[in-house]
């Protein structure tokens, strides 16, 4: 599990560093939406 939670962070970094501006601001938001629809609790 502790790799796929990686994968999606890395891609949400990759993302937003591609967007740019507010994108960085939208992929962090999309990572957090990710993590929490496949049940990632806060620790």
């Amino acid at each position: 599990m502790l790799v796929v939670e990686l994968i999606i962070v890395l891609l949400a970094i990759f993302l937003g560093a591609r967007l740019g501006g507010i994108g960085i601001g939208f992929a962090g938001g999309l990572g957090v939406l990710v993590l929490a629809a496949i049940g990632v609790k806060p620790r």
